[in-house]
């Protein structure tokens, strides 16, 4: 039979796709036909050596970095708007028993919280994401602390002062007192949420 053709089949043959005559008419040929024969063989190394690769997506390094980014903005974006209405707030209530509860309320929680971002852009020396969250909600809670205390020293009141206003029933502001409480541990559980996300996205495990 011609080269040409037993080239032509031996891909079939090597598939396996070709009829039983073909079969045996390319096998009789390789016996005999030197150059035929370094064809097949050069196919048949060829066709053992290809493994198929599984698809794996290229990381979307980028497009991470960038989500990463935005997310750790709008959360700043958030703490500032939330300073920022406290601030207001305090300053438009009047010197008196009320005083001071916008700055407890909400000015120290979200400065806490903002603060403890900073925590973020030193991810990279943290051993794995959980550590790197525990890390940061416990930073908003100390950040928050120490900012309660010296807040406490700036407007004249012992910390357990607080304590006894909100459990007093004749204190007409006891609600907002507790509200500082519940924003706080609010921003913690955001703050543990928030940069498990961030770990996430910027591949930290």
């Amino acid at each position: 039979m011609d080269c040409n053709i037993i080239k032509d089949l031996l891909p079939l043959y090597l598939d396996d796709c070709c009829s039983e005559e073909s079969r045996a008419a390319v096998e009789e040929h390789l016996k005999e036909c030197g150059e035929c024969k370094k064809a097949f063989d050069a196919m048949n190394s060829a066709a053992f050596q290809t493994i198929e690769e599984p698809y794996t997506p290229k990381p979307l390094s980028r497009i991470n970095d960038w989500k990463a980014s935005v997310l750790q903005s709008l959360l700043l974006f958030f703490s500032f708007i939330v300073i920022t209405v406290g601030v207001a707030l305090e300053a438009a209530t009047p010197v008196g028993v009320e005083n001071s509860f916008w700055a407890f309320s909400l000015v120290i929680p979200a400065t806490g919280f903002l603060i403890s971002l900073a925590n973020w852009y030193f991810i990279r020396i943290y051993p794995s994401k959980a550590v790197f969250s525990n890390s940061s909600w416990a930073l908003t809670l100390l950040v928050t602390v120490i900012a309660f205390l010296w807040t406490c020293f700036h407007y004249g009141m012992l910390p357990w002062d607080i304590f006894f206003r909100m459990i007093d029933p004749n204190d007409t502001f006891r609600v907002f007192w507790a509200l500082g409480i519940v924003f706080t541990l609010l921003l913690c559980v955001l703050s543990k949420w928030a940069s498990q996300k961030y770990a996430k996205l910027l591949g930290k495990e």
